[in-house]
């Protein structure tokens, strides 16, 4: 998906910076970015992109639904694009590695809330954390 053309086509406004953060998170696969490393990785095609720019793009990007963001435990949230992925991660508290969990896994902890508090719809953006086997 263009990204930049999605964004036009709804009648945002596309500057250069916003291009260049579209491009690389379209190019990313499901890798998941912290403000500020998308940021690191913004300024090497367009060294005047600030901050600030970054943060506005990726809200406007998950207003209409290209990505998605997960909170972590003492740390940046993470953003990714929204795909076929679950919204459910675990990150080594020492590597940073990040595993998505399958959908089974979330479906059985969605499972167990609905059960416990009587509620119907569960949403989440935060991340489980612990240490990998490589780490431990």
């Amino acid at each position: 998906m263009d990204f930049a053309n999605h964004l036009k086509k709804r009648g945002y406004r596309i500057t250069n910076a916003r291009e260049v953060i579209c491009t690389i998170l379209e190019n990313s696969g499901h890798k998941h970015f912290t403000v500020e490393e998308l940021h690191t990785e913004s300024v090497k095609k367009d060294k005047n992109i600030d901050l600030a720019t970054v943060y506005r793009t990726l809200e406007l990007l998950e207003d209409i639904d290209i990505i998605e963001h997960s909170h972590q435990v003492h740390g940046s949230g993470i953003f990714y694009l929204k795909n076929e992925y679950s919204n459910f991660h675990i990150i080594c508290e020492v590597c940073k590695k990040i595993v998505d969990l399958k959908k089974s896994t979330s479906k059985k902890i969605d499972d167990l809330l609905r059960k416990d508090s009587n509620f119907e719809d569960i949403n989440n953006h935060f991340i489980y954390s612990g240490q990998c086997k490589n780490c431990n």
